[in-house]
């Protein structure tokens, strides 16, 4: 197996097992930094094709790792951004309903309840089981849903939920399958094409081991179409480049997601990083770390339970994540736990009286072994 930690820099004396949280920079996503300091520290090197480049580039690379095409990609600042374009696209009024998760994260949750202001009804479904499961939300879809809202992945348990078949409860209701795969993509592979999502929303800042303040946003060409786009990104609109002549008695945008593009795109600093991250990701191979993550995660897993504590639901095959949570005799006991393990410099975190444990190409069986042994 490649030596992934030389990638990456010294955690020392932290052992990092919280990708979940948020992915450190490998070595090229710095790299890529410093050539955007360079350029911005003499903007005399500075040329248009930096700037509109940098953009093309981030955009097809993520395009490929989500099997999108780049039209399709919008580049965004969080998943908030991309959920907030449909939630104000749509156009929803008073009567119309929206279906989510109880347990979906804040990104996912609050812009939806945000809509009841206008008289939409947001119904919220509730995890059975430890996971959710369509039989939790068959009962709240109804002929007025627009949209069911659900995470890919659980921020809390890890657990994993099937994406066709909640996809096609949607479909069958007419509503809208939007998606927040942050806690998915870049650790797990996703093809768009082969599955029955209508938006997919990422944060970049765990598993695409990016910056804060960046993201991206898939959109299925025909509900793009359909979106009420409330801000106009200047860069998109057809012929703005020319500044001797700009279309000001009409103008067009192009039929393609770049128009839902955060404002001021280009973003140096955090596309060039984002770049180098995803360059590592693309020569390791999603594959590689699914698998990586897995074996570490089921030697957790065996450790764990033979010394009786209690896994999430993504210890089950039909869950499996890149994240996996575990609890000990009670919340009090949990919470204790993850404060000793902090002053052991293990960083894991504590989600609803969890211990959320998400390691990355750079953590180790024995690393493994020792979180266990300090368990007990």
């Amino acid at each position: 197996m490649t030596d992934y930690r030389r990638e990456f820099f010294d955690f020392a004396p932290c052992t990092f097992l919280d990708c979940a949280y948020h992915g450190p920079f490998p070595r090229l996503a710095v790299a890529g930094i410093e050539q955007s300091i360079e350029l911005k520290k003499n903007p005399s090197r500075l040329e248009a094709r930096h700037f509109f480049d940098i953009t093309a580039s981030v955009r097809g690379r993520l395009a490929t790792l989500v099997g999108a095409s780049p039209d399709d990609i919008a580049l965004t600042n969080s998943a908030t951004q991309g959920i907030a374009v449909v939630a104000n696209g749509l156009e929803l009024q008073a009567g119309d309903e929206v279906v989510i998760a109880s347990a979906n994260f804040p990104s996912n949750l609050f812009t939806w309840l945000h809509l009841r202001r206008l008289g939409v009804e947001v119904r919220v479904a509730r995890p059975s089981a430890g996971s959710l499961r369509p039989g939790d939300v068959a009962p709240l879809l109804a002929p007025r849903t627009k949209v069911l809202a659900l995470d890919w992945v659980s921020y809390t348990t890890g657990a994993r939920i099937d994406l066709a078949a909640f996809g096609e409860l949607a479909h069958r209701s007419g509503a809208v399958f939007v998606v927040d795969a942050t806690q998915g993509v870049g650790a797990m592979e996703m093809d768009v094409k082969q599955l029955p999502v209508d938006v997919v929303v990422v944060a970049a800042y765990k598993w695409l081991l990016g910056p804060y303040a960046t993201g991206f946003a898939y959109f299925r060409p025909e509900l793009r179409d359909r979106l009420d786009l409330g801000t106009v990104n200047w860069l998109t609109v057809e012929g703005s480049a020319d500044f001797d002549a700009l279309p000001v008695d009409e103008f067009r945008l192009p039929r393609r997601a770049e128009i839902f593009d955060v404002p001021n795109t280009a973003n140096f600093l955090n596309l060039y990083a984002l770049r180098g991250s995803l360059e590592f990701i693309e020569k390791a191979g999603v594959k590689t770390v699914t698998a990586h993550c897995r074996r570490l995660l089921d030697r957790l897993a065996e450790g764990l339970l033979a010394r009786g504590f209690r896994l999430s639901a993504a210890a089950q095959p039909e869950h499996q994540s890149t994240i996996l949570s575990f609890v000990a005799a009670s919340p009090v006991a949990t919470r204790k736990l993850h404060e000793r393990l902090r002053a052991e410099n293990f960083a894991v975190s504590l989600r609803h009286d969890m211990i959320r444990v998400s390691p990355y190409l750079y953590n180790t069986e024995a690393e493994i072994d020792a979180l266990v042994a300090s368990c007990c």
